[in-house]
């Protein structure tokens, strides 16, 4: 049935997904520009100054983020699969967990020996945005595997 809690778990996780793609993941600053990076790229904020990088290099990012929203659509209507279920919110959570470790290390450090200018997360939402999806993915997985048992035990009693 659809109207599961891991189904809540999913659609909170795609929405947190869908939301990274609006706010930025860290904001850089100094004398000489200032700097917005975000999943879609990096924004000069300077008018008229050309952009660091090529769009073209935040290219996985975005499919990554993609990618792991439609994932976490497309196990919502697997509900009468749950061991394939199960698959899918742990390919997830392993693509979320590359998400995070590709901002986090590859991105923010290239944009900073780039740029050389250390990123400030104080007003950078985004930021914690790949964690929460994480979170829902896992708890969305617990959730499958809790009524995968439930149906199981359900099965041995008849």
């Amino acid at each position: 049935m659809i109207q599961r809690i891991q189904t809540l778990y999913l659609a909170l996780a795609f929405i947190a997904l869908a939301l990274l793609f609006a706010f930025p993941l860290a904001q850089f600053f100094a004398e000489n520009g200032a700097f917005v990076f975000s999943v879609k790229g990096l924004k000069n904020m300077v008018p008229g100054e050309p952009n660091a990088f090529n769009p073209l290099v935040f290219l996985p990012l975005i499919l990554t983020a993609i990618g792991i929203g439609l994932l976490a659509v497309f196990t919502i209507f697997q509900y009468k699969n749950r061991s394939f279920q199960i698959k899918l919110t742990n390919i997830g959570v392993l693509a979320s967990i590359a998400l995070i470790m590709g901002i986090f290390f590859l991105y923010i450090p290239m944009i900073e020996k780039k740029i050389g200018i250390v990123p400030d997360y104080s007003k950078a939402f985004g930021i914690y945005l790949p964690l929460v999806a994480l979170v829902f993915m896992v708890m969305a997985n617990r959730a499958i595997k809790r009524d995968d048992k439930l149906v199981r035990s359900a099965d041995r009693l008849r």
